[in-house]
């Protein structure tokens, strides 16, 4: 939502400033536009046929820093994808009778479109939610869980977040004299030899936090399960619904841990550790991807119209003849 509405004000502006141009007929303003919209368009060309090289030199960087999976290859996925996109749109190498080929050409066109707008509508998104102060009168502390480094070390990922989340503690504790409940959130994996909640609660506690402020749920396995088994944990040590209350988690993830909090109706924000820089182009992939598959009906009805249009048109092809 807070993309769309950004988009909208930015398309807005550009609208508006078009306007001024019109009505005071000043050259100056009209070279201003100019250029800008020139920049977008430079911007958005360099992006979309060269942004391959930047995918395919971060995959290099990811394999040789993380285990070779599927996750840790979404960067190469991405970088073959574009490859793909740029063929497409540069040569256009679709070779079928005219209405077939309008059908696939408007399906593809109208898919690229789309996925390019979703993305840059969930980056704009995670920009904007990351830019959340928050006051420091909290009650709990929520920090999400990531696996455990060989089955029962907190790694570095996971240590931006307690981390994160201890320098709130200490600020809030300073500057407010509040006291705040640090409640550490994570299962236990098939891999794990302990609770991700348990682990994370030991490095708190060597990094200075006392014991008696600290909260373990050790049941979760997902983000949503982090929320609800976490509320749980508030309403047993006694706090409710109305208690003061924030999340922590990497950059990356705040926005779709935020939708899950707001879906389950808990009134929280959440506030983002930092991710090194070479991991977090595999990081915006897989939120990407996970926020697609939360709004897949949304999703699944846009590519079905698309088709549908997409289909509309090759069939004219039939109906009406090009001569």
């Amino acid at each position: 939502m807070l993309g769309w509405l950004a988009n909208l004000s930015m398309i807005s502006i550009l609208f508006l400033f078009a306007d001024l141009i019109s009505i005071f007929n000043n050259w100056v303003l009209g070279v201003i536009f100019g250029l800008v919209m020139m920049l977008i368009g430079l911007i958005l060309f360099l992006g979309l046929s060269l942004s391959f090289i930047f995918l395919f030199a971060n995959s290099f960087i990811v394999f040789r820093r993380e285990s070779h999976s599927l996750s840790s290859s979404l960067t190469l996925i991405a970088g073959i994808g574009i490859i793909l996109v740029d063929i497409f749109i540069f040569f256009n190498p679709i070779s079928a009778p005219a209405p077939v080929k309008m059908f696939l050409t408007s399906f593809l066109t109208m898919i690229i479109f789309y996925v390019l707008l979703t993305v840059w509508n969930t980056m704009l998104s995670m920009i904007l939610y990351h830019w959340y102060f928050p006051k420091r009168d909290k009650d709990y502390i929520i920090v999400l869980g990531a696996g455990l480094v060989d089955g029962y070390k907190v790694g570095k990922l996971l240590g931006n977040r307690i981390n994160t989340a201890i320098d709130f503690y200490h600020r809030q504790l300073k500057e407010t004299h509040k006291r705040a409940k640090l409640i550490f959130s994570g299962g236990q994996g098939s891999d794990e030899k302990l609770p991700e909640g348990e682990a994370m609660k030991q490095y708190a506690v060597a990094h200075g936090v006392p014991e008696a402020d600290t909260l373990v749920e050790g049941r979760s396995v997902n983000t949503r399960q982090n929320m609800q088994f976490s509320e749980q944990i508030i309403e047993q040590d006694g706090g409710s619904a109305r208690s003061k209350k924030i999340f922590v988690t990497n950059n990356y993830h705040t926005l779709r841990a935020g939708i899950l909090a707001h879906q389950l109706k808990i009134a929280i924000y959440g506030l983002g550790a930092p991710t090194p820089f070479y991991f977090l182009p595999n990081a915006v992939i897989r939120e990407y991807l996970a926020l697609f598959v939360m709004h897949k009906r949304f999703h699944t009805i846009m590519i079905i119209l698309m088709f549908l249009i997409s289909l509309g048109i090759g069939i004219s092809q039939v109906l009406i003849p090009v001569s």
